[in-house]
């Protein structure tokens, strides 16, 4: 018999493995991360067969914790199954459980377990979620928000923990700190304020007391005092009542204590980076009359304005220096939420500068400008003008930029519309600028033009006063001839003699030597020298007149 039963047994886990082998399945589990402690969450499971979804059989899911908290099992026709479960306060605890679902499947008369998956879930006892930024409404996905919008700080619960305080009816009451400094407390999840410096920092914090019973509202003290006066006498009784007054009194918040202000001035210092002493130094000496130690700037620093109202709350259950809750109550449910915010001015003032109507040949140089807080990330795009931004348009490569002074250099051979993208981290803005290319005229240099035609009119000019000058100085001359007779026959011999000549004859003449006349080549001389022929005819006079009448 017992024989039987181990043949039985293995034949079993052979078969089991061989259909594992076969068929491949597993499941999967979607289940919350966490879940707080005293909430009911839905779980679920799909069974695969490989890739695909299991084909419908008989099966059986079964869930359990593994602590052993709860346990159930759930027969199905389908390849999924769905669960609901509750983590009580008096059977769970705080800390990491595992969910086990195993799945097992009918062959015959027999289930045969197919597939298992183990998940984690965090118990925790505080809400869960986060404090958003909202600014246009658009949510903040970084710290940075505009000093130019109010901001939204809206708390987003999680679904399951939102769902349990509904269900449950609790009352919440959310208490806001800003730098350690407590603001108030509101019914709602959200608060609205303006950050209106630059470049500052502010640690946001929240605390939200979710309670099964209403927060009591702000009592009122009555007192009745009724005196009483009787005065007997033998004859007459006379009763004298005074009247009664009833005075209303609301109570007054007890002055903040002096250590509670030195901390949350030490906690403001240490957040702002500051040197305490020395600002509450600086503090004494703007206002010597202020008899008080503490400094308005470390308490309410770089005055922010609140435009949710909030209710003043005398002693609020959280201690902002060591973040710690001052009074726990277990019938209470509590949430921690922080945020740190930093102000960043938007972009604004865009400007360019430089030429906009270009030549063929000229390149663009154009001089971009702009405000805001840094880092600037720019982005260019530029399309076949005319063309207006429609607002649609994106731009992938962006570069990042200390300065919003930014030079931009290209060649366009056409007109062109170039959009400039700008952001930061609060803002983004789009602007164009239109370039026109034009063709110039070509025109000769005016002096390729004006120094020919100069230079030939001052040609001409001098032409002409040189004829002229010529013509006139011809009109004066004059040529004059003279006919003389001197009575001497001498002028007949009379020869073309050089200025060398003469002047030698001039200088013989004026000494008058012997041994000058040797070298003269005067005709006269040869005349005085030459003896007179005085022949019988007496023809000296005759020839002397022949000369001269040949002469003439």
């Amino acid at each position: 018999m017992l024989r039987s039963s181990s043949e039985l047994l293995a034949i079993t886990l052979v078969f089991c493995t061989v259909l594992c082998i076969v068929y491949c399945k597993h499941v999967v589990i979607t289940s919350p991360k966490q879940a707080l402690i005293g909430s009911t969450i839905n779980v679920s499971a799909i069974l695969y067969d490989g890739n695909k979804i299991a084909s419908k059989s008989s099966y059986r899911f079964t869930w359990k914790n593994i602590d052993g908290s709860s346990e159930k099992s759930i027969d199905t026709s389908n390849p999924f199954c769905n669960w609901t479960m509750t983590y009580t306060k008096d059977v769970s605890h705080l800390g990491r459980q595992k969910l086990d679902v195993s799945v097992s499947e009918k062959e015959l008369w027999l289930w045969i377990p197919v597939a298992g998956q183990i998940v984690d879930i965090m118990l925790v006892d505080t809400l869960s979620g986060g404090l958003e930024l909202i600014q246009h409404q658009v949510v903040r996905s970084q710290d940075f928000v505009s000093t130019q919008n109010p901001v939204n700080h809206s708390i987003q619960l999680w679904p399951a923990d939102k769902e349990f305080l509904e269900q449950n009816h609790y009352y919440v009451n959310t208490y806001w700190f800003q730098n350690c400094t407590y603001l108030g407390m509101s019914r709602d999840l959200d608060y609205q304020a303006i950050y209106p410096v630059a470049e500052q920092y502010y640690d946001i914090e929240v605390l939200i007391v979710a309670s099964p019973y209403p927060l009591p509202e702000p009592t009122t003290s009555t007192t009745t005092t009724t005196t009483t006066t009787t005065t007997t006498t033998t004859t007459t009784t006379s009763t004298t009542t005074t009247t009664t007054t009833t005075s209303t009194t609301t109570a007054k918040p007890p002055p903040r204590l002096k250590r509670d202000t030195n901390e949350t001035m030490h906690a403001n210092a240490a957040i702002l980076g500051i040197n305490l002493v020395k600002a509450v130094r600086e503090q004494q000496l703007r206002d010597r009359t202020n008899n008080t130690n503490q400094s308005i700037a470390l308490i309410n620093p770089l005055g922010v304005r609140h435009l949710s109202k909030l209710s003043p709350n005398d002693l609020p259950p959280y201690n902002c220096v060591n973040r710690s809750l001052i009074a726990m109550d277990t019938s209470k449910t509590y949430g921690f939420f922080h945020r740190r915010i930093i102000t960043k001015t938007p972009i604004s003032g865009f400007s360019s500068s430089g030429k906009n109507w270009l030549q063929h040949w000229e390149i663009i140089n154009l001089q971009i400008d702009c405000k805001g807080s840094p880092p600037f990330k720019i982005c260019t795009r530029w399309f076949n003008a005319p063309y207006n931004a429609t607002g649609q348009e994106s731009c992938q490569d962006y570069y990042e930029y200390e300065t919003c002074n930014y030079n931009y250099q290209r060649y366009f051979s056409d007109s062109k519309t170039i959009l400039f993208f700008i952001r930061n981290e609060v803002s983004e803005s789009v602007n164009q600028v239109t370039v026109n290319i034009y063709e110039a005229k070509r025109q000769s240099q005016l002096s390729v033009v004006v120094v020919p035609i100069a230079c030939t009119l001052v040609a001409v000019c001098l032409v002409i006063f040189g004829v002229a000058y010529y013509m006139q100085s011809r009109n004066r001359f004059t040529v004059e001839v003279a006919d003389f007779n001197f009575g001497d026959t001498q002028s007949v011999d009379m020869e073309y003699k050089t200025f060398q000549q003469r002047l030698i004859d001039s200088m013989r003449d004026a000494w008058p030597w012997p041994r000058w006349r040797r070298y003269s080549q005067s005709s006269t001389d040869h005349i005085v020298e030459t003896p007179s022929v005085s022949g019988g005819y007496g023809n000296g006079d005759v020839d002397s007149n022949l000369r001269y009448n040949t002469l003439n």
